[in-house]
């Protein structure tokens, strides 16, 4: 039976079914190619779910052919497709005819922190009340870590904006690449999860708590970096937004 499993496998992801013969009765092929064409459309519609900017972006027909061309090269692995398409961006970065685009990766890897933010564990965030009694030593010596649902993602185009007007709007914005870079944040604090777009401060404030330092590192990481941005009420916004590990109760 292992054996079995291991061909048939093999043969969904080649297309060829002349390797079940040893198998089955009679011509596998027909019933065998309705089956894998069921699976390969069940994969691109999964992506389809999780990158529904994507598909507005190029529509039915690209998407179609781009999720079956992923499909292809990096087949599902586990038994449930919930997390399916880690590395499509990078995939979608390499794929040629979607070359032109040249922020439709970025825009995939902000769908990608999306569906893992939505899919993280549930945790409880630092709030202000854990801090308020705290002296200013016991607070700048504070290293909480992040949220496990936070993602911030940098791009050089205008990747947030792009993403979020084809995900929320009924009639997409037009966004010029001429706007530059942004910085996207992505996270679930609670139920719901959230997105906005970064300051350069916040994106660098919120990657040295990530890279594991104290509030204190990560302040005066900020003032050296942003001379005209003040670290204490950046921290506290990101505070009250959730951002930072809480106590385990």
């Amino acid at each position: 039976m292992a054996e079995f499993h291991d061909v048939f496998a093999r043969a969904v992801k080649s297309g060829d079914a002349s390797t079940l013969a040893a198998f089955t009765e009679g011509e596998p092929a027909t019933k065998f190619k309705v089956y894998r064409n069921n699976v390969v459309k069940g994969a691109a519609d999964t992506l389809g779910d999780a990158y529904p900017a994507i598909k507005r972006l190029v529509g039915e027909q690209f998407f179609q052919g781009m999720a079956r061309a992923f499909w292809a090269a990096h087949p599902p692995s586990g038994r449930t497709l919930t997390l399916y398409g880690d590395g499509f961006a990078d995939f979608i970065e390499m794929f040629e005819p979607a070359r032109p685009l040249v922020y439709l990766a970025d825009v995939a890897r902000i769908e990608r922190a999306w569906l893992e933010a939505h899919h993280s564990p549930d945790a409880t965030p630092l709030k202000l009340a854990d801090v308020k009694g705290l002296t200013p030593d016991e607070l700048s010596t504070m290293a909480p870590g992040l949220h496990p649902s936070v993602r911030t993602l940098a791009s050089d185009c205008p990747a947030f904006s792009i993403w979020r007007t084809n995900r929320e709007d009924e009639t997409v914005r037009k966004i010029s690449l001429d706007a530059g870079g942004e910085i996207a944040l992505v996270h679930r604090p609670h139920m719901e999860v959230r997105y906005r777009r970064l300051s350069p401060a916040e994106a660098l404030f919120i990657s040295r708590i990530g890279a594991g330092q104290n509030f204190a590192a990560a302040s005066n990481a900020v003032a050296d970096s942003f001379p005209g941005v003040e670290p204490a009420p950046l921290f506290i916004a990101l505070l009250k937004q959730g951002i930072f590990m809480g106590k385990e109760t």
